[in-house]
């Protein structure tokens, strides 16, 4: 029996779903991605749990099987930082260039941000130069926080009215929204945030950092 045709699947208004039937042959991108920006917050929460948990834990503790994870874990982060940065990247230059959604100018603003991530996060991950966190972190920031405002303008009706978006490519249309919430800024704030706490438990000192832990 022939599998039957690919068919591009979508949020965008007016566009129907599969008709029912028709098994799924792969996964839609957009769907991958939403996984992925859940999978994001996970690791957020769990960045956030784990690093309180190595402030308040005893010196003893360093030497569990989590705390070795978490100091190597550590040592990586940066490179890490640079794939999340990557993989939003070129998921940004699908749905815009393959799945045609345009990019409104919330949207291009935090591709900015992100885009210049990729390239500071590399270098610093190719040279292990820790200090490159102090530039990443601010581009982090502001990126989130960017991501964040255009969430709000996808959910708040006139919220709209304060952005200078054209009507080709508003601000407040949400072309994607997979498992009921995540959009395209809900992406980038994940990715953002996650970006922003792997920079933060990243070394900046190897030195010092070697000595605190002995």
């Amino acid at each position: 029996m022939p599998l039957p045709e690919i068919v591009a699947y979508n949020r965008h208004p007016g566009i129907e779903q599969l008709d029912e039937g028709v098994p799924y042959v792969v996964w839609s991108v957009p769907q991958a991605l939403a996984t992925l920006t859940l999978i994001a917050f996970a690791a957020v929460a769990v960045l956030v749990i784990v690093g309180v948990w190595s402030r308040v834990s005893s010196p003893q503790t360093a030497s569990l099987p989590l705390g070795s994870v978490w100091t190597q874990g550590k040592d990586s982060a940066l490179g890490i930082a640079c794939i999340v940065a990557l993989v939003a990247t070129l998921g940004s230059l699908y749905l815009s260039e393959i799945a045609n959604y345009p990019p409104c100018t919330l949207c291009w603003l935090q591709r900015i941000a992100m885009y210049s991530l990729v390239v500071i996060l590399g270098i610093g991950a190719l040279r292990e130069d820790r200090a490159i966190g102090w530039y990443a972190l601010p581009l982090a920031g502001i990126g989130a926080a960017l991501a964040f405002y255009h969430v709000l303008v996808q959910r708040v009706p006139g919220l709209d009215q304060a952005t200078s978006c054209s009507a080709e490519a508003p601000c407040n249309a949400m072309w994607v929204r997979e498992f009921g919430f995540v959009s395209i800024p809900v992406m980038a704030l994940a990715a953002f945030l996650l970006i922003a706490g792997l920079v933060l438990i990243a070394p900046t000192d190897p030195a010092r950092d070697g000595a605190g832990d002995s």
